[in-house]
């Protein structure tokens, strides 16, 4: 499985559709579990939506969701796609229990540890 980078630009929003898309898309913990991160970032002309999922499937259900909330038509938004290997996963925080997650055992005291050699 990859990382699902979407880059999503709406043109011209006037004040009520961009409250609209805040709404629709949140920037906190709202958003869905599998969008690890979302920001939006306003222009003069546009307003520009930067996702990272690891849910392919869940990422298109998301963007037909907010586009019929927002009544988009079908070149809106603009979107740029490209994934990214899991290895990237890391520096975003989980959002979902681990499949396998291994245990971490406690921190020894300095009177359990061996002594050093040598």
């Amino acid at each position: 499985m990859s990382l699902l980078v979407l880059h999503l630009r709406w043109n011209d929003l006037d004040q009520e559709r961009y409250a609209r898309l805040r709404d629709a898309i949140p920037e906190g913990d709202d958003r869905p579990s599998s969008c690890l991160s979302r920001r939006h970032v306003r222009q003069p002309r546009a307003v520009m939506v930067y996702e990272v999922w690891d849910d392919g499937a869940a990422a298109e259900e998301e963007l037909a969701r907010v586009r019929a909330v927002l009544g988009a038509g079908p070149d809106e938004p603009q979107r740029v796609v490209f994934s990214m290997p899991d290895l990237f996963a890391v520096g975003f925080p989980a959002r979902r229990p681990a499949a396998s997650a291994v245990p971490i055992p406690a921190p020894r005291s300095p009177a359990e540890m061996p002594a050093p050699v040598g």
